[in-house]
């Protein structure tokens, strides 16, 4: 006996000694991962006052009224959480009755009470299950509700009046939109969902295991019960590790290794030209060790919680026998089962309150997704209302996917006019974001029988003319006119090739397909052809190619357009910029090519495309470096250091019968009506 004595106790004393050395290792490396951490700024995502006044921001966007069905869903979801709680408390009489069947009466007796109450169980956990089926599923349906409506509201706003634009090329607030549209959505979709999870039906079960509670034991009992474990639950929390935090860290983290990571692999011909493979691994393994290092305080975290989790359940389960110890200690008569239903009402009870401190964890993940996402939607919101006036160049657009030039009083053509402006610039001055001056008191007029290429080095406002007449971008003064028989056509130096689709939605982007006629498809063959684009259909299999679709029947939209060459590319941009112009209107409208190097890999077909664009008389504005381009236009207005600009009037040019006429003029002084002639601007 004394040797049984002595083995007990030294296990206990030998566990006891292992636990607190082991949490308190813990506790020390847990402190020293502490200090690497931020404890302010974003990062921060503890449950603070700020933090409820975002979740209400968010949840607002997610929920938007009562009466959505989200809300519905909800509602039963919390009412399956009732039903199911009642049913745990059922069950734990149940079990006691099943024991007291096998235990109490006669054989016969014991024979019907058993089948009795075993049927009893059954038809309980039955009904529990098709609750926890309903639970399962509903919480599911919900996750994938938040997570749409998020992910489109989001949407919808990013890609209205140029806000995506704005965002990301001129005010660059806005990090990692994918990931936010993505990920945090659906994170913060996912714990939003299971909030009632969390805490309802937690808070049920114990208020259903204490009211069972109070009829076996008493009050008194039951309050004390609750007591400590109350006590237990602050103490549980207050050595909990700041999972807010710590996972706020890590997600910062991840995303910095994610972006690296993407820039290199968007970047792997420039990084091979360079021979810089080795330096991108260096520092893709330094973000990655950083990473890891988070990644070992996370873990470590988790495991430093999972040991006081147990801990605390064991210490609910020492209280729920203590109490049902004493009860039997004042009750001689009490019987097994009745002890046994006690322990089981303390044992829902314990986990109930286990249960409520673990989830505290998962809040503090729904706390890092909600202050990501409310810290999106202000700065959405700033970009939106364009409060921001750090950037003054930047043009608010009116209508959702209409791009409309900076335009004060539009011109309209005298009828019968042969000749009329089709632009105006007055006095006009163009600053980057940064505030470099590109053009300083821009005096130009372009007519409607003239061709403009824009030349100067690199980085002297050249493309940014282009944005300014798209609309892109604003003057910071003067005034710019525009006709309102102008159609602008954009063709870019970097050619867009829409993602996901076939080559009509391609030629007709950004044109939503509902159908398609002969004539429709009469006019894309012709813009292919006039492009010089017949190579990328035959790479297609051909017209009748689902991955062409003139077929709208019979479609495949999974061919990468990005395995295109830059030149196959920059053709597939001219035949959307021809089906345009054929389709133009014109007897009142005048098809302007916005051409930003768009076809300098065209290589032998870009004389072609220049000729074609000439004979279907549509008007250029050109930015090239390249004379074979150059002479394709009447006018040049050369950009040139300080804001100073000049004109020239281009007489070696390609006419549209493919002749070539011999010699260049430039003529000093000002412009005149038609727009001709050479302004060297000084004095500023």
């Amino acid at each position: 006996m004394t040797t049984h004595w002595v083995r007990d106790y030294g296990a206990i004393v030998t566990s006891a000694a292992t636990f607190f050395l082991c949490a308190s290792y813990q506790r020390v490396l847990l402190r020293h991962g502490d200090a690497l951490i931020p404890s302010e700024k974003k990062e921060k995502g503890g449950a603070t006052s700020s933090f409820f006044r975002e979740f209400m921001q968010v949840a607002r966007i997610a929920l938007p009224t009562v009466w959505c069905k989200e809300a519905l869903g909800t509602f039963v979801f919390v009412l399956l959480f009732f039903v199911l709680a009642v049913i745990r408390a059922l069950t734990s009489e149940a079990n006691g009755r099943v024991l007291k069947s096998m235990t109490e009466g006669t054989g016969g007796t014991r024979l019907r009470n058993f089948t009795h109450t075993l049927l009893l169980r059954t038809a309980l956990h039955l009904s529990s299950s098709v609750c926890s089926s309903c639970v399962e599923h509903l919480r599911t349906w919900l996750i994938g509700c938040y997570r749409v409506r998020l992910s489109k509201h989001f949407q919808e706003r990013y890609y209205s009046q140029l806000v995506f634009y704005r965002a990301a090329v001129i005010d660059k607030r806005l990090e990692a939109v994918d990931s936010v549209v993505t990920t945090y959505c659906a994170e913060f979709a996912e714990h939003f969902t299971e909030l009632p999870y969390y805490f309802v039906l937690p808070a049920l079960g114990s208020a259903t295991s204490m009211v069972a509670l109070i009829r076996r034991v008493g009050a008194g009992a039951s309050a004390a019960a609750c007591g400590l474990v109350l006590a237990s639950v602050l103490l549980m929390k207050k050595f909990s590790p700041p999972f807010g935090k710590i996972y706020a860290s890590l997600l910062s983290k991840e995303d910095a290794y994610r972006r690296m990571l993407s820039n290199s692999l968007s970047n792997v011909e420039n990084i091979a030209l360079h021979r810089g493979g080795e330096h991108t691994r260096k520092k893709l393994d330094t973000q990655l060790g950083v990473l890891k290092g988070y990644l070992d305080h996370f873990a470590l975290s988790r495991g430093h919680f999972n040991l006081l989790e147990l801990s605390f359940a064991t210490t609910l389960r020492n209280i729920a026998s203590i109490i049902v110890f004493g009860d039997a200690l004042r009750k001689e008569n009490k019987s097994t089962s009745d002890i046994y239903v006690e322990l089981l009402y303390l044992r829902d009870l314990s986990k109930s309150v286990t249960d409520v401190v673990s989830n505290f964890r998962e809040i503090s993940h729904l706390s890092t997704y909600t202050l990501k996402l409310a810290e999106f939607d202000r700065t959405l919101k700033d970009i939106e209302g364009d409060t921001c006036d750090t950037f003054p160049c930047v043009a608010s657009i009116p209508d959702v996917g209409t791009v409309v030039p900076t335009v004060v009083s539009p011109s309209v053509p005298i009828a019968g006019a042969l000749s009329f402006p089709l632009f105006t610039f007055t006095n006009v001055k163009l600053k980057t974001p940064t505030g470099h001056v590109l053009f300083e008191n821009l005096n130009l007029t372009i007519q409607n029988d003239q061709d403009w290429v824009i030349t100067g080095n690199n980085g002297s406002g050249k493309t940014s003319l282009l944005r300014l007449i798209s609309g892109l971008w604003r003057a910071c003064e003067g005034d710019i006119t525009m006709s309102s028989c102008v159609k602008l056509l954009f063709a870019p130096q970097e050619s867009y090739v829409v993602p996901h689709c076939t080559l009509v939605e391609q030629i007709l982007y950004p044109k939503i397909i509902t159908s398609l006629n002969e004539g429709d498809i009469a006019c894309i063959k012709e813009a292919i052809s006039l492009a010089g684009a017949e190579s990328v259909v035959e790479v297609l299999g051909g017209f009748e190619s689902p991955a062409v679709g003139c077929d709208l029947s019979n479609v495949d939209e999974t061919y990468d357009w990005s395995s295109l060459s830059g030149g196959q590319k920059q053709r597939v941009n001219m035949a959307r910029v021809f089906y345009q112009v054929l389709q133009a209107d014109r007897s009142r409208e005048i098809p302007v090519v916005l051409l930003d190097e768009a076809t300098s890999m065209m290589d032998d077909t870009e004389e072609k495309v220049m000729l074609n664009l000439r004979k279907l008389n549509a008007r250029m504005i050109s930015v090239t470096h390249r004379e074979q381009v150059v002479k394709h236009h009447t006018h040049v207005l050369r950009a040139l250091p300080g804001g100073r600009w000049m004109t020239t009037k281009v007489t070696q040019y390609v006419s549209s019968d493919d002749v070539v006429t011999q010699g260049i003029s430039s003529v000093g002084g000002s412009s005149n009506a038609e727009g001709v002639g050479v302004d060297l601007h000084r004095g500023f």
